[in-house]
């Protein structure tokens, strides 16, 4: 039976909780946040409930301690005291959610209910660190790491899961975009549909529309055959658009509309059809940006806007690296014989002081790189090449000082054409070296359009 633990100093609240809830849960209880401490060491409880101002340790030191060894025990924190102050600096501490007295009895069975849902995932999509990486393999795919920030997207993750909505989630290329998404349809009640993924990045712009919604026979030059698109495919299931930023605003409108009224038609057709889909959306752009410009349609930043998860680079959860490459190694590590099986403190200090401009995905790629190549069962730092190293301050100034001697010793009377053009190229050839070629993710560092990118490339 499901325990919860009522931590209040009121003998009269203990009691109260105890009679209302009893018959659906097992109720424990403490009268202290020591008490608080020792019950939940002892035995953790499934969820606590916990007073703020109670006479020595209160509940927000009470909160601190337990959630240092109890990182993923849900904690509903109660107050009679209408303090925004506690309230906020409950929630920063890792309070599950925070509710003020006198309670009323079903708003608070769906706090606790959400809670202990939430608890549930998160004991699913997180995997912890050490032995338990021993039965990963090559495709377990898993969200690693203990940092408050992990816990939080996971937190997220099991909040979101249950709902219908559609969900925006954020972040750097190779942060793990798709994973989450895929995480909130595998814990959501559409696990037994489809979950289908588009990357509207890699798609040519006349073939969005037919690839999302589908074409009739002899809609265009070529369409030899009737084809079925995403969703409709999907229908009754998840569809992921990655990078949802690069599409056209002709398939934005129509994606709204799906949002609006779950219609559509293929190309080619006045049938309207209809789809039942939940919607996950990735951008690594600033689309609200993008929307201010008319670049991106604001009514469908609305829309895909309701549910928001902004996964955080590497660079901002490095506590989460040891963890992250214990998992690497579990997957790909006994591949090799002998099989790698651990990291030297050397190579694991190198990899803590890069910034890791590719995220999640570049560490991987380096830890199975390392894998290839090391000779002993333990990565030594040797072993871990890294793509990108900082470069010295003044390495690009001196660059374009060359350039400019190169132009006028050679006779160039008016540089400044040629001057541009050559550190425009140098320019791109850095951006694409540090996003590892994706053209997507240095156009946006660029703070140009991919077309026009690709134009610049072609033209060098």
């Amino acid at each position: 039976m499901t325990t919860l633990l009522i931590v209040d100093d009121e003998k009269a609240v203990r009691y109260a909780f105890e009679r209302t809830f009893g018959d659906e849960y097992s109720i424990r209880t403490a009268k202290n946040g020591k008490e608080a401490v020792q019950a939940v060491d002892g035995d953790e409880p499934n969820a606590v409930l916990m007073d703020i101002r109670m006479p020595g340790m209160d509940g927000l030191q009470a909160l601190a301690i337990i959630k240092e060894g109890h990182p993923h025990l849900p904690i509903i924190m109660m107050t009679a005291f209408a303090d925004s102050t506690s309230a906020m600096q409950a929630m920063k501490d890792g309070a599950f959610d925070y509710v003020s007295k006198p309670f009323d009895n079903d708003e608070l069975r769906r706090v606790i209910d959400k809670a202990l849902s939430s608890s549930r995932m998160q004991a699913k999509l997180h995997c912890g660190c050490g032995k338990q990486w021993n039965d990963a393999t090559e495709n377990q795919e898993c969200i690693v790491g203990s940092s408050p920030e992990v816990l939080n997207m996971c937190k997220k993750i099991g909040q979101m899961a249950g709902s219908d909505l559609p969900v925006l989630v954020t972040g750097e290329t190779g942060v793990g975009k798709e994973l989450t998404a895929r995480a909130i349809w595998q814990h959501s009640a559409r696990k037994e549909a489809p979950f289908m993924v588009v990357n509207c990045a890699s798609l040519p712009y006349e073939l969005v529309e037919s690839e999302l919604f589908g074409y009739e026979t002899g809609a265009f030059t070529g369409a030899a055959k009737q084809r079925i698109g995403r969703f409709e495919q999907c229908d009754k299931g998840t569809l992921f658009l990655d990078e949802i930023g690069e599409l056209p605003l002709a398939a934005q409108a129509k994606v709204l509309r799906v949002l609006q009224d779950g219609t559509f038609e293929r190309l080619g057709s006045n049938k309207q059809l209809t789809t039942d889909v939940r919607l996950i959306v990735a951008t690594n752009r600033n689309v609200e940006q993008m929307a201010a410009e008319g670049r991106f349609r604001p009514d469908l930043l609305h829309r895909i806007n309701v549910l928001t998860i902004a996964i955080p680079p590497l660079r901002q959860r490095i506590t989460d690296l040891p963890d992250l490459i214990l998992y690497f190694l579990s997957r790909y590590g006994r591949q090799v014989s002998p099989p790698v099986e651990g990291i030297s403190d050397e190579a694991l200090k190198k990899l803590s002081n890069y910034s890791w401009p590719g995220n999640i995905r570049e560490l991987e790629n380096t830890i199975r790189r390392a894998i290839v190549l090391v000779k002993s069962n333990i990565l030594t730092a040797e072993d871990c090449i890294l793509q990108k190293m900082e470069e010295p301050a003044g390495d690009f100034e001196k660059i374009v000082g060359q350039q400019i001697d190169k132009l006028i010793k050679g006779g160039e009377s008016r540089p400044y054409r040629h001057l541009i053009s050559e550190v425009e190229q140098i320019l791109i050839k850095k951006t694409l070296d540090l996003c590892n070629g994706n053209q997507v993710q240095a156009a946006n560092l660029l703070g140009i359009n991919r077309m026009t990118l690709r134009k610049k490339i072609a033209s060098a």
